[in-house]
């Protein structure tokens, strides 16, 4: 992917745009004093991105649709054509999706992601994640023509697809009796800049499993905990892509482990119950140790809330929170721990960066801004604030969607986009000496 100016700047360190200086002043006072806000009212949403294609290229230009059968909540966008695959991104409240598509110029739909090619598949999305990588297709043919069927469009532009009728009834009998997928796929996991930390939770039918993707590194440790109505509820499965790790003894709800390999891993919650479940499930993947000294450590939890509060009533976005994870100093170099808090969200919410920072700053009361911090460029904004013994860094960022199509050989401000094809990034991080 083509590096914006911006993250070209910033580096490694929260994205943050750095001026030469020295580290933030500290106060004598041991810790942060809190100040107390009231909790606004903000809409929290997630993004379902991926591609769409037909059976050979070009694609026309495709309407994709976003359907939480259970709620009836529903999104969609339009792809504009394209030589090969078209990318897209929806932005959808947390739920449940099947996400299906039509040509725009068609009259039915008829393609939708599937794991099996016979029914639709589930994408599971959570509030500030991302369910990346999935593909809108049309079906595999068979005997009787398509072997999914998918459903009208609910804004009633496309009407709904199904078996044929003259399909042979021997035909008909067969796909009946084949067992119907019990998986549905959570999506790509996708940790936030500076976290080490992913988390969801979601429901499952009697006998029904999610699965989770994420890449991760050689060497590295993760540990995965599940959380169920009961412990004998659902069961923990993690897997490697290259089969090289052994499929554990169930049931359970704990795995640690060394990463024998840099590739994709597969985790797994499966239910146990004969009744429908809740399940909430945390993925940790600590940063290696660096050569740097361990300094700082994580505000209280209670003045880590205060802080996602007044985050949220600043900007009226509901924000995220990791109590402890990775935090980083980017002038000292000083590392640890700290109150890490993240919110997404478009460029129809915000007109430029700088003021998103500048509404935060002014927010946080009784901090106080340090300018060899503050850094600007055209796709985003940084500054930090201090207050007794603490350390608060301020990155707000945008990077273009991924049905953008930007020229890699120009700046980012010659991309012609869109406020929706802006994807903003708001990360509000606190640690303390």
């Amino acid at each position: 992917m083509k590096k914006t100016v911006f993250q070209q700047v910033v580096g490694l360190t929260l994205s943050i745009l750095l001026l030469t200086a020295c580290g933030a002043p500290a106060n004598p006072e041991p810790t942060i004093a809190p100040t107390p806000t009231s909790a606004p009212t903000a809409a929290e949403v997630g993004f379902i991105t991926g591609t769409v294609h037909l059976p050979s290229p070009p694609t026309p230009a495709m309407v994709i649709y976003a359907v939480d059968a259970n709620t009836q909540t529903w999104a969609f966008t339009e792809t504009q054509a394209a030589d090969g695959e078209a990318s897209f991104t929806i932005s959808v409240p947390p739920g449940t999706y099947q996400v299906f598509g039509a040509v725009a110029s068609g009259t039915s739909t008829g393609l939708g992601y599937s794991l099996d090619d016979r029914t639709l598949a589930f994408v599971t999305v959570s509030a500030n994640q991302t369910a990346s990588g999935i593909n809108v297709r049309p079906p595999s043919e068979g005997a009787c023509g398509a072997t999914y069927g998918t459903p009208a469009s609910p804004d009633g532009r496309f009407a709904a697809v199904t078996i044929s009728e003259d399909c042979p009834a021997a035909t008909q009998e067969a796909l009946s009796n084949q067992p119907q997928a019990a998986t549905m796929d959570g999506g790509r996991i996708e940790f936030q800049a500076n976290t080490d930390t992913w988390y969801t939770n979601g429901s499952l039918t009697p006998n029904q499993t999610i699965r989770f993707t994420l890449y991760a590194m050689q060497g590295q440790q993760m540990n995965v905990t599940l959380s169920a109505d009961s412990d004998l509820s659902a069961d923990l499965i993690v897997t490697a892509a290259d089969g090289s790790l052994p499929l554990p003894v169930s049931p359970m709800t704990t795995w640690n482990r060394t990463l024998p390999a840099s590739q994709d891993y597969y985790v797994e919650v499966h239910s146990l119950s004969t009744q429908n479940i809740s399940y909430s499930l945390q993925i940790q993947i600590p940063a290696s140790p660096s050569t740097s000294t361990l300094l700082y450590s994580p505000v209280s939890n209670e003045v880590c809330q205060i802080l996602q509060e007044t985050a949220s009533q600043s900007i009226a976005l509901a924000f995220s929170m990791e109590p402890n994870g990775y935090f980083a100093d980017p002038l000292t170099g000083e590392t640890g721990s700290g109150c890490i808090l993240t919110a997404m969200a478009t460029g129809m919410k915000f007109s430029d960066p700088a003021s998103v920072k500048s509404n935060l700053v002014n927010g946080f009361l009784g901090w106080e801004e340090q300018t060899q911090y503050q850094g600007d460029g055209p796709s985003g904004s940084a500054t930090a604030m201090t207050r007794d013994m603490g350390l608060m860094l301020i990155a707000v960022e945008w990077i273009p969607s991924p049905d953008a199509n930007c020229p890699a050989d120009q700046p980012i401000s010659a991309c012609n986009l869109t406020p929706e094809q802006k994807m903003y990034t708001i990360q509000v991080s606190a640690a303390q000496k």
